[in-house]
């Protein structure tokens, strides 16, 4: 049987993973934007660019995470924000750590540490997101 690419797309986005990859993706290629031109344009030290764009990114995945990843309509802001920014502040800590130790230690390219620092962190913001943060809504998958 034949799948069209709306069926395929319905079926993937079931997954509150597959869901939580699209926001974490677009919010990842944005961070990423904001670190190539800070980094190259502007001459900003790679890992003070990583903070800023890290954190101007992470409003913007709350509202993401909350509505179309974990499907929460609970409106409850002033409990999940902070909890929230606590995961992400956690994540960013990560973040700066392996961007550190991958650029500024292992040499390597930051573009390439920085693609696989995002799958480390990924994967602590998915899990602390979906036990901590959005707990209460637990029938998403």
């Amino acid at each position: 049987m034949k799948k069209t690419f709306r069926q395929v797309f319905d079926s993937l986005m079931k997954s509150a993973v597959s869901r939580y990859a699209v926001v974490g993706g677009l919010c990842a290629a944005a961070d990423m934007a904001v670190l190539f031109f800070f980094v190259n344009y502007l001459h900003v030290h790679y890992l003070a660019t990583t903070t800023l764009s890290f954190m101007a990114i992470t409003f913007f995945g709350y509202f993401g995470q909350k509505y179309f990843t974990f499907r929460d309509s609970s409106g409850n802001h002033k409990r999940q924000i902070p909890i929230f920014f606590i995961v992400a502040g956690a994540g960013l800590a990560l973040n700066t750590l392996f961007m550190f130790l991958f650029v500024g230690i292992a040499g390597i390219w930051y573009i390439l540490a920085n693609i696989i620092t995002k799958f480390i962190v990924f994967v602590w913001n998915f899990l602390a997101n979906k036990y901590i943060t959005f707990k209460a809504y637990e029938a998403y998958e």
